[in-house]
């Protein structure tokens, strides 16, 4: 619930008509005209492709009695709505991180933000589950990461909520600290540090600087602890060199807070792994596919167990997960074929845990890795495609299937693969697989969003 006097702390505000509102509080704020509901705030933000100001009209139409808008539009605007309650601001989208801040200064719950290159969103679902065995947990739904969806989630606080799991990301220098100024972060867990957004961050060096942002602003801020995940170089080497920080550690490789041993995978190709805490041991297993989730199970263990949650309750947490974002390793069966959708994004680091998690995966048939570009690498983008095309022929990939202008530099690095093909055209790509798949194979899918190479899974699967 929104309280109506917050929102007049909002710095630069106006108000216009807000009288005709009453006293009455808001359900929630809301971007999208097209979900919007009766009882909630809508914030008229202006995004890459559209401006919600555009859709006032069908906004007011639903029921909602107040429109949070730039002044410059309502200078212009105003008379086509007479009678309509309105606040303006210089920026919506600012004024929706800073009503977000206020918000939730009235709750004095722990908060915890997971950033990092991989896994940020599937270790973000699995700690939250493994927090609600003894919390009640508000997270982040889907990858709503960003300026945007990080206030959206934060405006969603209740009195009920124990705890809350926020995603961060970013993609250029300053991004996680502004998020930070708004969230006001209690935790912070970096997954890992990998080539991610080279475009603008040029090297693994500026990936950390952009990163550790999150764990700069815990340090400033007295009582902020550090979850460090110490199998990661930069994240030691951090961890290592500034001193003062607060810190809960877990790792496969050293002396840990939390020390994880890997045991395998059962037959479902799901991690199997001891985690060890003092004196305590105990297993679990990883309901999510492939090796990633190795090293994301461990991270949301770590924090289960910080938060004095019950081994029980951990490893019903991990084995009973159901992921709720698609299109992130997720396994689909069809026929007798199957077929690894892990079309959602892409980098070097998750391709390498890809092919790994493909070539490690136990089948009677055939096995296909499908690669298109790996969008965002900037001056990296040609050696980093061309390395991955060396990478699937060491680990001898069966059979390879690239798209994508970039990924021209796969194919052509991969030349001791007998089945190596590259297609200018997604719809050859999918009739060439459709002509060699077959019983028992594997097919495994992966591609930055932009690629949209869900369509190859959709065309060989239904869905």
């Amino acid at each position: 619930m929104i309280r109506k006097e917050d929102l007049f702390k909002i710095r630069h505000i106006q108000k216009i008509n807000t009288d005709k509102c009453g006293k009455r509080n808001f359900r929630s704020a809301a971007i999208d005209s097209r979900k919007i509901k009766k009882g909630e705030l809508f914030f008229a933000i202006i995004g890459e492709r559209t401006d919600g100001h555009n859709y006032l009209e069908s906004v007011f139409s639903k029921g909602v009695e107040l429109a949070v808008v730039n002044d410059k539009w309502f200078v212009k605007n105003k008379n086509k709505f007479p009678g309509k309650s309105f606040l303006t601001v210089k920026d919506t989208t600012k004024a929706l991180g800073e009503l977000a801040r206020i918000h939730k200064g009235n709750f004095k719950i722990p908060v915890i933000c997971i950033a990092g290159s991989n896994g940020k969103t599937s270790t973000k679902d699995l700690t939250s589950e493994v927090l609600s065995k003894k919390y009640k947990v508000l997270k982040t739904e889907g990858n709503f990461n960003n300026h945007i969806g990080l206030p959206l989630t934060l405006l969603r606080l209740k009195r009920t909520h124990e705890i809350c799991v926020l995603e961060a990301g970013c993609n250029h220098f300053g991004e996680l600290k502004y998020l930070c100024e708004i969230a006001e972060p209690d935790f912070g867990m970096i997954t890992n540090i990998g080539k991610e957004h080279l475009e603008f961050f040029k090297d693994l060096k500026g990936v950390a600087k952009a990163e550790f942002e999150l764990f700069d602003y815990l340090n400033s801020k007295e009582g902020g602890i550090l979850f460090i995940n110490y199998d990661d170089k930069f994240i030691r080497k951090y961890s290592q060199e500034v001193k003062n920080e607060k810190r809960f550690t877990y790792s496969y490789k050293s002396d840990t807070d939390v020390k994880g041993r890997f045991k395998g995978y059962n037959k479902n190709f799901q991690p199997e792994i001891m985690i060890t805490k003092d004196n305590m041991e105990f297993e679990a297993t990883i309901s999510t596919f492939g090796r990633h989730s190795v090293y994301n199970g461990l991270a949301a263990a770590a924090a289960g167990l910080y938060f004095k949650v019950r081994p029980a309750g951990i490893r019903s947490a991990l084995g009973n997960f159901k992921p709720s974002s698609s299109k992130r390793m997720e396994v689909l069966k069809i026929n007798d074929l199957t077929v690894i959708n892990d079309a959602y994004n892409s980098n070097p680091e998750s391709v390498k845990m890809g092919l790994e998690t493909l070539m490690e995966y136990k089948s009677k048939g055939k096995k296909f890795a499908v690669l298109s570009d790996m969008l965002e690498l900037g001056n990296s983008s040609r050696k980093e495609h061309s390395e991955a095309g060396k990478l699937a022929e060491k680990l001898r990939v069966d059979n390879l299937y690239t798209f994508g202008k970039e990924s021209y530099n796969t194919f052509k690095n991969a030349k001791k693969i007998k089945n190596n093909f590259y297609f200018k055209d997604k719809e050859d790509l999918i009739e060439m697989l459709k002509l060699n798949v077959g019983r028992n194979d594997i097919v495994y899918v992966k591609g930055s969003r932009g690629m949209r190479m869900e369509d190859v899974v959709t065309a060989l699967t239904g869905k």
